[in-house]
């Protein structure tokens, strides 16, 4: 046998065709491989919103039956569900809701702060919610979804806001068909207006209102209040949270001579907010004094102080209005003459005809980006005015506060003047109207319902 022969036996050439095919058969292997670890979750997902779409229709039909039973409309109604290897959770707890109604004293009334329930189905970490009415999505990734809008209605006056509360517990899971039961609990429960009380009235005069809603879908809850109503609200991602506030529009006419005097949520933002700030005083003698201090009872940040003059007649008034604050010390003072009525004397704080000087020797600050003609730096040496009244008045009220909301408090510095000095306060009325920061409310409309959702 030659040796080209040998060599030809002895060749490892035909062993390649076998090596190439292991290759493929390995590359396939693993090529199966990854697509089952990496498309198999993938799968599960698709598989469980299949399953979750397919449970929507029976989820909204829940949710309608719910809310008719918490509203009154029937009594009962159940529901049939295929849970198709889901869980059917019914809790009272996971969320809360606190409403509180304010007014600048500091005083406040919480008039509810209990936990809303909720009801859930899951699928892996697919959720769909109901709450208070509403209907929520929750995914694997991404922000909560409103799939149907809760019960808060707001239209720019009146809030009406049903609260519906689930009122028990109950679960279930795997496969099968469940029958879900929902019945009235207790009676329907006025949570606003309540007439015990002259706070809890309608229409809200001078007063916030405060909602907080603690919730796992706060998120949705606070894009469905900003884009349906004129509310924005404010999201707390750290304790999960949202909180909506209304400012009420304080009356027009005159009212009873209370103090402090609260201002609320007067608009900042434009230059004349005031529209009506007069008082009417009972029975005012030569000693009439009056001193009001913003935004504490001994603060300087804004005092106005009236006294009865005798060089301008019986009628005679001095107004001095004074503001320190951010390092500013201006002072100016009015000489006018009150209204006369029988025994009612009326002094307006927005009187345009009343010309004020400057009265400080320290140079004005806050004037500068005044409008026209009153962008000046004052001082009593020099450029002193006059400013009328009424530019005076709405040029301080706005630097008091950021927020708009403050009180005036009678005086209790040394040299301040006792309450009430040289007048009868009991006869004695005040009207203050301003505008107010949106968003405004007048009319609130709040009843706490409960319902129990049971499974068998």
């Amino acid at each position: 046998m030659s040796s080209q022969e040998i060599k030809f036996i002895k060749s490892e050439d035909a062993v390649s065709e076998t090596v190439g095919y292991s290759f493929i058969l390995g590359i396939v292997i693993i090529a199966i491989g990854v697509m089952t670890v990496v498309a198999y979750p993938i799968l599960l997902n698709i598989q469980d919103t299949a399953f979750m779409e397919a449970e929507s229709e029976a989820l909204t039909m829940l949710n309608g039956r719910i809310n008719m039973v918490a509203l009154g409309a029937t009594p009962s109604q159940v529901t049939r569900m295929d849970l198709n290897g889901g869980i059917m959770n019914v809790s009272t707890t996971g969320n809360r809701l606190s409403i509180i109604v304010a007014n600048e004293t500091g005083y406040q009334v919480e008039i509810f702060n209990k936990s809303l329930g909720k009801v859930e189905y899951a699928v892996n970490d697919n959720i769909i919610a109901f709450e208070n009415g509403g209907m929520f999505r929750k995914y694997p990734d991404g922000d909560p979804v409103m799939i149907a809008p809760p019960e808060f209605h707001y239209n720019g006056e009146t809030l009406t806001f049903p609260i519906l509360r689930i009122d028990n517990a109950a679960s279930a899971g795997g496969k099968g068909v469940i029958n879900i039961y929902s019945t009235s609990a207790d009676p329907p429960s006025r949570v606003y207006p309540n007439v015990t009380s002259n706070f809890f009235i309608n229409p809200l005069v001078g007063k916030q209102i405060k909602i907080r809603l603690k919730s796992d879908y706060y998120k949705a809850w606070a894009k469905y209040i900003e884009e349906r109503t004129e509310v924005v609200p404010l999201a707390d991602d750290i304790n999960h949270e949202v909180l909506i506030a209304f400012n009420s529009k304080p009356s027009s006419e005159p009212a009873n001579l209370t103090v402090p005097i609260e201002i609320i949520g007067i608009d900042t933002t434009n230059s004349t907010p005031l529209n009506q700030f007069m008082f009417n005083l009972s029975v005012v003698d030569s000693s009439f004094h009056m001193v009001l201090r913003a935004p504490t009872q001994t603060s300087n940040d804004l005092v106005i102080e009236m006294q009865k003059s005798g060089g301008m007649g019986s009628a005679g008034v001095t107004i001095w209005v004074t503001y320190n604050k951010g390092g500013y010390n201006e002072s100016w003072k009015t000489d006018t003459l009150a209204l006369i009525n029988g025994s009612i004397t009326s002094i307006d704080l927005l009187n345009s005809s009343a010309l004020s000087s400057y009265d400080s020797n320290s140079a004005s600050g806050t004037w500068i980006n005044e409008s026209y003609p009153y962008n000046n730096t004052y001082i009593k040496s020099g450029l002193n005015g006059p400013v009328p009244l009424d530019v005076i008045m709405q040029h301080y009220i706005k630097l008091v506060s950021t927020s708009g909301t403050f009180s005036l408090y009678p005086g209790t510095k040394s040299g301040d003047p006792a309450w009430p000095k040289g007048f009868d306060a009991n006869g004695s009325e005040l009207t203050l109207d301003y505008d107010i920061i949106p968003p405004t409310i007048s009319y609130m409309q709040i009843v706490d319902h409960s319902v129990n959702v049971s499974i068998y």
